[in-house]
């Protein structure tokens, strides 16, 4: 279980430094707004960090693999938020 909490937090914080790297438009290749883009980078390393966090020092592989489903989750909230409350003109 610690092996597979490993990799969703490292894949977590690899979307996360792709999110980052587009809000510092080193990328330039996001296709959501600058707010998004900056959300979707914080929820993504944050969770990602805390996800290792959890699983090294804590030992708690469940409540880390709970973390690391988070910003996928929130990620897909906020994207139905945007699309529902967003100005298409």
């Amino acid at each position: 279980m610690k092996f597979i909490v490993w990799i969703f937090s490292a894949f977590n914080i690899y979307q996360g430094m792709y999110f980052l790297l587009n809000v510092f438009n080193i990328l330039k290749s996001s296709k959501y707004s600058q707010t998004a883009t900056v959300v979707f980078a914080i929820l993504f390393l944050g969770m990602g960090l805390a996800g290792f966090y959890l699983s090294i020092f804590k030992g708690q592989n469940k409540l880390a693999l709970l973390t690391c489903a988070g910003p996928w989750l929130l990620a897909l909230v906020f994207l139905l938020f945007n699309m529902l409350t967003g100005d298409y003109k």
